[in-house]
């Protein structure tokens, strides 16, 4: 069912001119060349896919056509939410925010050393500080994110830019005035979910 929107993220990684620099980008590769998805999928819906009505091409060749297949397919998806999240973050974030896992321990594709997926953010969310123990690539589809890093420093970004937190290192983003659409890779302790800093 989502075979070619694995293959477009294939198509996106390989594209972008950050996979020498990330080793970690080979292996996903490597999942997303061998990757078969079942027929069909339990969809599961959450309210943060209504923000995919407000996004917009960006102009990027390989970013559009990946974007498109997402919101194809996003109403079929089995969304979800961190569950460790649910009694510790507002209502209103929880309704503005939401994944879908295509790759990883359970999830749409079972793979137990990679996760692979897309997350969603509503305009002017703040995802608190918050850290894992797997490595982290995340590439921007669509928004304007802030992302701080362990250094500190907020980094604005824009569709097409990677951001890169190893294993461990602390880190939180803030949301723009426009949906946020963030493709994500993790290598590595993919086994346990995020945890967040308090």
């Amino acid at each position: 069912m989502i075979d070619e929107l694995l293959a477009r993220i294939a198509v996106f990684h390989r594209s972008r001119s950050v996979v020498p620099e990330y080793p970690m980008v080979a292996e996903v590769l490597d999942v997303l060349d061998r990757a078969a998805s079942p027929e069909t999928v339990g969809a599961v819906s959450l309210p943060v896919a209504r923000h995919l009505e407000a996004v917009q091409p960006t102009g990027d060749p390989v970013i559009d056509p990946l974007l498109e297949e997402f919101q194809r397919l996003a109403p079929m998806l089995p969304w979800r939410r961190t569950a460790s999240y649910l009694d510790v973050l507002s209502a209103d974030y929880l309704d503005n925010y939401g994944y879908v896992q295509l790759v990883g321990p359970g999830a749409i594709v079972e793979e137990p050393s990679v996760r692979i997926g897309i997350g969603v953010w509503g305009p002017h969310q703040h995802y608190p500080a918050h850290r894992h123990e797997a490595e982290e690539l995340y590439h921007v589809l669509h928004g304007e994110p802030t992302f701080t890093g362990a250094s500190g420093v907020a980094v604005p970004t824009v569709p097409g830019d990677a951001v890169h937190n190893k294993p461990w290192d602390v880190h939180s983003q803030d949301f723009g005035v426009t949906p946020t659409v963030l493709l994500y890779c993790w290598t590595g302790a993919v086994g346990s979910d995020a945890e967040l800093i308090r």
